[in-house]
């Protein structure tokens, strides 16, 4: 992909792309010479870069909770209560530390 009209986040709203497109994104930014900051670029605020540098499985979550314009602590907070709910494998316990982690880290 050598160059990137519209943002990620944008696009994978629409449905334009699959989130696992995100590295086409990222390889395109560290490539060209765009003077944005990576989250930028992507079209993320930097709290929801912040989470997705944590948890690449967060992606998922902060396009729901744009989709649902719902403020993303409390996608986040919804996610870990289920998550925590149903914690029953290794890869849910690793993504319920990651969540947990990044909302101590905002409050």
């Amino acid at each position: 992909m050598s160059e990137c009209p519209a943002q990620f986040i944008d696009l994978a709203l629409d449905g334009r792309v699959v989130p696992d497109e995100i590295d086409d994104f990222v390889a395109a930014w560290h490539e060209g010479d765009s003077r944005e900051e990576l989250y930028e670029f992507l079209g993320m605020t930097f709290e929801e870069y912040s989470l997705w540098v944590r948890s690449a499985n967060a992606l998922t979550l902060i396009l729901s909770a744009r989709h649902r314009k719902q403020p993303l602590i409390d996608a986040v907070n919804d996610n870990y209560l289920t998550t925590h709910e149903n914690a029953r494998s290794v890869d849910r316990a690793v993504i319920e530390s990651q969540l947990r982690s990044w909302l101590a880290q905002r409050g």
